[in-house]
C-alpha cells in the first residue's frame, strides 16, 4: 500500500481473502497508478480487476 499512498491513493483490504480495494481520487495521477498496477501484475505480485463507481 505504501507505493500507492505515495501516489495519493488510499485503500482497504480483507487479509482473510487477500483482497484490496483502492480509492483513486480525481486529483491522483491515474496514469502512474495504472503503470504501478500493471507492473505488479507483470511481476506476479498481484492480479487485478478494474471497476469504477461515481457519485452524481
Amino acid at each position: 500500500m505504501n507505493a500507492f499512498q505515495e501516489l495519493g491513493v488510499d485503500g482497504e483490504g480483507i487479509e482473510r481473502f487477500g483482497m484490496v480495494a483502492l480509492d483513486v481520487p480525481p486529483a491522483a495521477d491515474v496514469a502512474k497508478v495504472q503503470r504501478l498496477l500493471n507492473h505488479g501484475v507483470s511481476e506476479e505480485w498481484w492480479d487485478m480487476e478494474e471497476g469504477c463507481i461515481t457519485a452524481h
